[in-house]
């Protein structure tokens, strides 16, 4: 999983005109553990009020972090993301672009492939044509009539959805 950093500063420090803080990368901390660091980092001021001024993470991520705190969820999706490899959290983050809500389950069940092409209708036609057994259905003297490409775009137009590449059940 790629890295998920908060830059944390203080509303104080901000306030004399300093963003003085530090990246803190909270990828493998709990909240307690990145809290107790937090104050670790600003040791100097007597009550912090912490500021996160600027976070990377994946995009789904983002809205439960804002320049005053961090959403609880958010410590409970990071929990759930250390059970997917990058290659999954990137078709998370595909899936919740697409308009889906953020349910690791529902993701589950609803991912079904990557396409990398340019052509992504006739990619998928063809994977489900030749590697899902489609085919072998047709009659060998019928086979060079169907057109691959609109058989995946009617695909993806009723039982799938498409969105950067990446292949979700729409049922």
């Amino acid at each position: 999983m790629e890295a998920i950093k908060i830059y944390v500063g203080t509303f104080y420090k901000y306030n004399c005109g300093s963003i003085a803080g530090d990246w803190v990368d909270v990828t493998i901390l709990t909240k307690e553990e990145f809290l107790d660091m937090c104050e670790t980092l600003h040791h100097e001021e007597k009550d912090p009020e912490f500021m996160f001024q600027d976070w990377e993470c994946p995009n789904f991520l983002n809205d439960y972090i804002s320049e005053s705190g961090i959403d609880s969820k958010f410590w409970d999706i990071k929990e759930e993301l250390q059970n997917l490899d990058d290659s999954e959290i990137e078709a998370l983050n595909a899936y919740v672009k697409a308009g889906f809500d953020f349910d690791i389950n529902e993701f589950r069940d609803r991912y079904f492939c990557h396409i990398d092409d340019y052509n992504v209708n006739r990619a998928f036609g063809d994977y489900m044509l030749e590697e899902m057994g489609e085919m072998e259905q047709v009659p060998q003297h019928l086979r060079y009539y169907i057109d691959s490409e609109l058989y995946g775009r009617d695909l993806l137009i009723s039982d799938f959805v498409e969105f950067e590449g990446y292949i979700f059940r729409n049922c």
